[in-house]
């Protein structure tokens, strides 16, 4: 682990904390004591996020309320002083902030003093989400994946999830998994059934050669049928709205003292595997139990648990417009609880989860079972990309469900994807900067040095560890950084990144049996595609027992889903 002790003398990395290049420290000194009577007041952030998909700059406002303190005065050319962290200093726009030569090395960099009473921040971001990748999937790899999804299109979940019978983050996985193979079966029905000689829009980087492949491919493939998808798009339907219509048997509360959605919980039952015994309330095991349901009724991991029901909720919605509106006020519940931009709601908070300074979110609610003297933590930032990418593509299909039948709906919706994009924004770029750690022309590590590893497992807020609070594994502390594979995680995870971090994985996951017992090596393979080598984790993965697919670590993900983002990587200059 890492601990940011430079403030308190206590650091063994003396380099690290000491090694200021002529610093000015008579003048440093001078001018805090030029400034000592500015204060910030009440800060207020603000966004600016572009309706227009065309446009993909956001702007972010941090006003700090300047204050002067009692018995001080402020002149007019007095600015605030206020530390920057490096993606501050690299977002600031406005000239009338000054980023001074006063910096000093913390736990999250090159971190210096800014001399502004309001900063004004730019926000790439990015490409809109989309339910596909960037490509389709190669012709080569359509065979095995085709396959694969005539035989994951029949997968159906357990009695006792189709009853709300258990915990809320396993079973959101498991509805996306379904979500995920709908979505690639109809991707590969759409392929098979189009002119090979106009590529769609939804593909803004495949060559017209490598498309008519892949639609010569499909075409050629015995594909699951459109019963088929509407069965498991029933199965699915049946599994979203069963938490949101009142009729779960641990059935979700409204939580009046925090302002927020929890679940019950499960009455002498825990986790995927098991059944609550009974319906739990009003006897709610989570809202006296830190341990039941992973904290849910502490407001820890609500944006991983509730992230992959909005993902499934999305698909279906984008399947069946109808039942997209007539559950639309339901699933809002879960957005609201994690992603509520509005602070004139009075039953929740606003951005429960996130740090808009960091950049990042925690996972951590108001109180966790660990009770760290660090202070709050994240752990899988990876699920916290999924849960905001899922709230941009829930978005957009409703906003194409309203249509122009209703404008009121339609705006609520373009309000949830613009608000979903620049979260999903947001946690990639602090992901590349506090949970993925290397090096290269084009990207800076955080970390010192003296941080060897790859990764971080958890970020808390003065801690970086390397270490995951339920395994010991590397594998473990790198592959919970990359679940769920979903579109956005091109943007998350860097080719650089993966080749470097590729054969620690491959070692660890080789030497120890439980890597592919628990599902671990399947992530194995999409970083191995991820760094250049597609045809090669294609084969790796057709070898990956079906068991893995149902265990701890991997029954959300699913061997159609794997295939599919093995074969829609980018290709990469070795």
């Amino acid at each position: 682990a890492l601990i940011d002790q430079c403030t308190t003398g206590k650091s063994e990395l003396r380099q690290h904390c000491d090694d200021q290049e002529e610093f000015d420290h008579e003048g440093y000194v001078s001018l805090l004591r030029e400034r000592a009577h500015l204060k910030p007041g009440n800060p207020q952030i603000d966004f600016d996020i572009p309706s227009n998909t065309d446009t993909r700059n956001a702007k972010i406002t941090f006003d700090w309320s300047t204050e002067v303190v009692e018995g001080g005065s402020k002149n007019s050319d007095e600015d605030l002083l206020m530390f920057a962290l490096p993606h501050h200093q690299l977002g600031l726009e406005d000239s009338s902030s000054t980023t001074t030569d006063y910096c000093f090395r913390t736990l999250h960099g090159n971190t210096c003093l800014v001399e502004a009473s309001k900063w004004k921040l730019s926000e790439d971001l990015g490409a809109p989400q989309s339910f596909r990748a960037s490509r389709p999937p190669e012709a080569w790899a359509i065979p095995a994946l085709a396959e694969a999804a005539m035989k994951d299109i029949k997968f159906r979940l357990s009695d006792h999830l189709r009853r709300g019978a258990t915990d809320t983050y396993f079973s959101g996985k498991l509805l996306a998994k379904l979500a995920r193979i709908i979505t690639i079966a109809s991707e590969l029905q759409e392929l098979a059934s189009s002119p090979p000689n106009k590529i769609p829009e939804t593909y803004s980087d495949v060559d017209m050669e490598s498309y008519t492949l892949s639609v010569n491919a499909a075409n050629q493939e015995n594909l699951p049928t459109d019963d088929e998808i509407q069965e498991a798009l029933e199965e699915l339907k049946g599994g979203v709205q069963i938490w949101v219509n009142g009729s779960a048997e641990a059935p979700y509360v409204y939580d009046n003292s925090w302002g927020g959605l929890v679940n019950c919980g499960c009455d002498g039952g825990v986790g995927v595997f098991m059944a609550c015994n009974a319906p739990s309330f009003p006897n709610c095991p989570v809202l006296s139990d830190i341990m039941a349901d992973f904290g849910n009724g502490f407001y820890n991991d609500h944006h991983f648990h509730y992230g992959y029901h909005v993902y499934a909720a999305a698909v279906a919605a984008k399947h069946d417009p109808e039942w997209g509106m007539q559950f639309f006020d339901n699933i809002l519940l879960y957005i609201r609880d994690i992603a509520n931009p509005s602070a004139d709601d009075p039953y929740f908070t606003t951005f429960r989860q996130k740090d808009w300074f960091l950049g990042s979110s925690w996972a951590s609610g108001i109180f966790s079972g660990e009770n760290s003297p660090h202070g709050r933590d994240q752990e899988s930032s990876s699920e916290a990309v999924a849960a905001y990418e899922g709230v941009a593509l829930y978005g957009q299909a409703m906003m194409e469900a309203f249509g122009e039948n209703d404008d009121a709906g339609f705006k609520v919706a373009q309000n949830i994807r613009n608000v979903g994009s620049l979260l999903t924004a947001t946690e990639v770029s602090a992901v590349n900067r506090y949970w993925h750690v290397w090096s290269s022309d084009t990207h800076v590590n955080s970390y010192p040095k003296e941080y060897t590893k790859l990764g971080v497992g958890m970020l808390y807020q003065n801690m970086a560890s390397f270490r995951t609070w339920f395994a010991p594994e590397d594998f473990v502390t790198y592959g919970i950084q990359m679940i769920p594979f979903t579109p956005v995680a091109e943007r998350r995870d860097d080719p650089e990144w993966a080749a470097q971090i590729y054969p620690v994985y491959k070692k660890d996951c080789d030497a120890i049996r439980r890597c592919e017992d628990d599902g671990w090596s399947i992530i194995e393979c999409g970083l191995y595609a991820t760094a250049g080598y597609r045809k090669e984790a294609l084969e790796q993965a057709q070898n990956i027992p079906d068991g893995a697919f149902t265990s701890l670590g991997g029954n959300g993900q699913s061997l159609t889903n794997t295939l599919w983002y093995i074969s829609t990587r980018a290709q990469v200059t070795k």
